[in-house]
Order: C-alpha cells, then structure tokens, then sequence
C-alpha cells in the first residue's frame, strides 16, 4: 500500500524568534512569520516549515535547507525540486505537521476538544481533502461528507483519507488512492 510520510513537531518548547532556525526555514516562512503578531502563532508556523525540512531531508536525495518551494494561485505550496514528492502543511494546538508523498496530498490536523459545529474528527477529513484540492474554505465543503477512509462529495467518493492521533489530536490526509500514514515524531534539536 501507498505510504504518506508524516512529520510532526510538538511546538511547545519552540522559540520562533531564535536565530539558530535561519537556516532551515524558507523567506516565504518568514515572512508569514513576521506578520504573525502572537508567538503561539509563529511556533506552530515554524513547526510546519521544520517538519517539512525534516520530511525532505529523509526522504529527498541531496536536500539542503531551507525548503524550496512555491504557491500556486489558491496559495497551495508545491516543491520547487522535491523529487516527485508533494507535501502539505498543518498545525494546531502544539502540534505542526508535514505530510510528504509521492501523489498529491493535503493534511489537517486538529485538537479533539475543538468545539464546532461539524465533529472534529469528520471536519479533519473535510479540510484534508480541500487541501489536497487546493480549494481552501471556498471548495464548497458543505457538499462533503467524511467516512473512516474516504470522502464523498454528494455521494460519490472524491479521495481517500487516512487517520491518525498524535498527542491531543486527531490527523487525517487525503490522497486519490488508497495510502496509510506513517508517523515520525520529530525533536527539533534534531535537525541540525
């Protein structure tokens, strides 16, 4: 079966500010970072580029920091020279995540005690999928529908999900074949 690589990083210990991350993180991270007025905010903005950073260094031959890497008009980020390898990014509580495989794939994540409308573990596969998608918000996610290992859009299966949990939160990736995750969890004073 098809694996989806994922990277995550516990944010919590994180100093966004801290020069020693220069060099692993792109200049659209940082400035995405800089207009970022909360430091929870910029850890968890960090956290995504780091574990993208670490996801491409295991699995790209001759990677060098900082990713490369560019946004489509939706503002979908593809690699630049990534080997074949599509990724996409998410973050939530004190978790960042990077989900990097060989087909196209978007990836949320989100605490469990989140309080919506939609249940939390339905709504990670909806936002996955509109990831995967490159629709955002505006890809008319009332029209989907989330199961276990595949979403519908009126019915008719539009992509396949894979779940996991990491900490206090629920992952889920979108893929347009069957995948199953594989979970690294990685220490930032690692990267080096």
């Amino acid at each position: 079966m098809n694996e989806i690589f994922l990277y995550a990083v516990c944010v919590s210990a994180l100093n966004p500010d801290s020069a020693v991350w220069a060099a692993f993180i792109s200049a659209d991270r940082r400035e995405r970072m800089a207009a970022l007025t909360r430091a929870e905010d910029r850890r968890r903005s960090l956290g995504a580029e780091l574990a993208l950073h670490a996801a491409l260094r295991r699995h790209v031959e001759g990677y060098a920091p900082p990713p490369a890497y560019r946004r489509l008009p939706g503002g979908k980020p593809v690699l630049t020279d990534g080997h074949g390898f599509h990724f996409s990014l998410a973050h939530a509580g004190d978790w960042a995540v990077c989900a990097l495989h060989r087909a196209a794939v978007g990836v949320d994540i989100e605490r469990r005690d989140r309080v919506a409308a939609i249940p939390v573990r339905e709504w990670v596969g909806v936002e996955s999928y509109l990831k995967l998608t490159g629709a955002g918000l505006s890809g008319g996610f009332r029209t989907l529908c989330a199961g276990e290992t595949e979403i519908c859009r009126l019915g008719r299966r539009a992509a396949f999900l894979a779940r996991g949990e990491i900490g206090d939160c629920f992952v889920c990736a979108a893929t347009d074949a069957p995948a199953r995750l594989r979970i690294a969890v990685i220490d930032p004073p690692a990267f080096g």
